[in-house]
């Protein structure tokens, strides 16, 4: 998964890396990224998924640095037995994912929780640490008990009983500030010998758990060790402790003293094993192989710029990567993340990262790099990082005649999940816009209310109109429920539209009951759930819209359904969820218009083109979204589309003599201008009536300069450039 815009793990973790100078100690994890989710959009994220993809998730956020600023600067606890003298160092409060100010106090099992104490070079707590802490605690909340259920373990309690701590944590801010050691708010995951003695039937493998204490000191929860190790309600907090301590001044580790019969009793109060011991202070993880979580991405880039990509995988250390172009290895490329400098066409093609490490290997989705090969002067455009909402107009339609749509500018969609093939991923930047950089325009249709009717909804810019040769070009976004072809949901099939010469004063759809439409505009759907999934409408002024996807003369589509081989090889398996159907995935469209002859093409490949019989050739733009059918997607919430990087190029624009000289030679040298990949002839001429050509050129540079070696024989010439 896209982890909100290639976040990067490149730093390993390990016990032994980290380093113990005496002081403040701090958490050992990366900085948190600018653009990192928020607690609250990570709640989202996780709200419905399985256990172990939620805590691979975790795994992630900690891993990357997405944890609070003031969690990190660990809290020192001073404790004395047996003539001994111990400083350890434990995190503030529990262990919190997101930013400052908005952040969720998440949960965990033991397995994941020794897991991340192991990254960061921690240790968990054992009881009697648990009670040192709250002894030590500025803050002393009181425990908020939920009723128990069988939804106690699930994310929606876990964000209730968040909000529930977060509202009394408040309270105490001004006095305390966040950062100050915290104590009351959860139950402790705990070091303890239970892990490994004195089981209960049915619990080969427990977590053991102690604490939630009132302010008077009170204990809710005994040692307890009844519940497996996959188990995690929203009580159970994971506090670190730094694994590195001082005992009587001098360097150790909470290992050491745990396993030491003379130092054991400044940490433990347990006896089972001999002198408060704890044999083995940990709990057994299994091996992990490498996961990637996020993803390289597409992109479209003009040569000579800068491409890179990323990748964050997790696993156990050390992490081994190594990039992939065309399926065969990239020499030195070994790197999270993969630098393209001064990218030419050559380096047009699938990039891919293989990680691996001792227990495994693991691959990432083809990435896709693009040279754009034209940059046409730009007559309009909107990359929606911002709320542009004013500078369009909507319109939308319904059967029942009731608004059943929503419009989303500047949508913030790189917090957005998105399950493929089964595993939870972040929405990526679309392929033209930079790192970083996930917002654009969320359209919804038919899912806003229980009724379920065919609705529909159109965006066109404000006062805008173009003719002649021109092009619509646009990243697209298309999301549905469910897995390929929307299997294990219901309502998946929705179609995004995109069309040239409207008026901007109509609702365009597919809608036998429409009073008037115009333009012509193309639809298709993303996950291939019908028989017609790719779509060619021309309006109809008096009504409703000609639907030409029945004829290929009249349409100009290559084919309609989504299982023609065109269409499996321009979006295959695995890049594509559904093979065939272009959802799940970022595509580049466009709409070009040349000489009245219109021509769609997604990711640079024509998909339909025909000439222009209708009597719509100039006006407005449309981007919309239609659903058809008189069902309501379930769950509603994976059932939008996305536009980004919305532009209109002139493909005629002015070609430009910026020079003209006559070489030492006689031979004349010309220097032209136009847009960036631009395709014209120059012709020369003696007379102005009759006209030679003489190359047909591409502006691979602009500007260009061409040399006319034959001038040299004439006593007088001219020159012209045309398309």
């Amino acid at each position: 998964m896209w982890l909100r815009r290639a976040l990067i793990l490149s730093v390993i973790f390990s016990a032994a890396c980290v380093a113990f100078c005496g002081g403040g100690q701090t958490l050992n994890v990366p900085p948190r990224a600018t653009n990192a989710v928020t607690g609250s959009q990570f709640t989202n994220i996780i709200w419905a998924l399985p256990l172990n993809e939620r805590e691979n998730w975790i795994y992630a956020q900690v891993a990357s640095g997405n944890v609070p600023n003031w969690q990190r600067a660990l809290n020192p606890i001073t404790v004395s037995a047996a003539g001994h003298t111990a400083t350890y160092y434990v995190s503030p409060d529990y262990l919190a994912i997101g930013s400052d100010t908005d952040y969720f106090l998440e949960p965990a099992t033991p397995i994941l929780a020794q897991r991340l104490a192991d990254l960061t070079g921690c240790t968990l707590p054992t009881r009697k640490m648990v009670n040192q802490t709250w002894t030590n605690a500025a803050v002393k909340l009181t425990p908020q008990p939920i009723a128990p259920s069988a939804a106690m373990i699930t994310v929606p309690v876990f964000a209730t009983n968040n909000w529930m701590v977060m509202t009394q944590r408040d309270l105490f801010t001004n006095a305390q500030p966040l950062g100050a050691l915290v104590s009351g708010d959860k139950k402790d995951v705990v070091i303890s010998t239970l892990i490994y003695s004195n089981l209960q039937t049915g619990v080969p493998n427990p977590v053991v758990i102690y604490g939630w204490i009132y302010p008077d000191g009170t204990v809710i929860q005994p040692l307890y060790n009844g519940h497996g190790e996959t188990y995690a309600d929203y009580s159970h907090g994971i506090r670190f402790v730094q694994m590195n301590l001082t005992v009587d001044g001098a360097a150790n580790t909470v290992t050491n003293v745990l396993t030491s019969p003379a130092l054991a009793g400044l940490l433990s109060d347990e006896t089972v094993a001999p002198d408060n011991t704890i044999p083995t202070p940990r709990y057994t993880p299994a091996a992990l192989a490498p996961i990637v979580m996020t993803h390289p991405r597409d992109q479209s880039v003009l040569p000579g710029k800068t491409a890179a990509f990323h990748s964050l995988a997790i696993g156990d250390a050390p992490l081994s990567y190594h990039w992939l172009f065309d399926g065969s290895p990239i020499p030195n490329a070994t790197n999270s993340t993969l630098n393209l400098t001064n990218v030419q066409s050559a380096n047009a093609g699938n990039y891919s990262v293989a990680v691996t490490n001792l227990s495994g290997a693991a691959t990432s989705r083809l990435a896709v790099l693009r040279v754009r090969t034209t940059d046409f002067p730009r007559l309009f455009s909107d990359d929606f990082d911002t709320d542009t909402s004013t500078n369009w107009n909507i319109f939308w339609g319904a059967a029942d005649g009731i608004p059943d749509y929503t419009v989303d500018f500047a949508f913030d969609y790189g917090a957005t999940p998105c399950t493929f093939n089964g595993v939870t991923a972040l929405i990526p930047p679309a392929p033209n816009s930079p790192d970083g950089s996930t917002r654009g325009v969320r359209l919804t249709v038919n899912n806003s209310d229980t009724i379920a009717a065919t609705a529909a909804v159109n965006l066109y810019p404000k006062n805008f109109s173009v003719s002649n040769n021109f092009a619509l070009k646009f990243d697209m976004w298309m999301n549905y429920p469910g897995n390929l072809a929307g299997l294990n949901a219901t309502g998946t099939t929705q179609f995004a539209q995109c069309g040239i010469n409207h008026s901007g004063t109509n609702v365009n759809w597919a809608a036998p009951s429409a009073s008037a439409s115009d333009g012509v505009w193309f639809a298709v759907d993303g996950e291939g759930g019908t028989s017609a999934d790719y779509r060619a409408y021309a309006g109809n002024p008096g009504g409703t819209p000609l639907d030409l996807s029945g004829s290929p003369s009249a349409s100009g589509l290559v084919a309609t359904n989504s299982t023609a081989a065109f269409f499996q090889a321009l979006f295959p398996s695995p890049d594509f969820e559904t093979p065939g159907s272009p959802g799940k995935n970022w595509v580049e469209v466009e709409i070009r218009q040349t000489n009245n002859v219109i021509t769609w093409l997604m990711n640079g490949v024509v998909v339909a083109q025909r000439t222009n019989t209708s009597a719509f050739t100039i006006g407005n733009l449309m981007l919309g979204l239609m659903d058809v059918f008189s069902s309501i997607a379930n769950p509603a919430r994976d059932c939008f589309v996305l536009f980004d990087n919305v532009r209109v190029e002139n493909l005629a624009p002015p070609i430009r003599f910026q020079k003209v000289a006559q070489l030492p030679d006689g031979s004349v040298s010309l220097t032209l201008a136009s847009a960036f990949g631009d395709h014209f002839t120059l012709e020369s001429s003696t007379n102005l009536v009759n006209w030679q050509p003489l190359a047909a050129l591409v502006l691979t540079n602009n500007p260009l300069v061409f040399t006319d070696t034959n001038s040299s024989s004439r006593t007088a010439v001219f020159y012209r450039a045309r398309r």
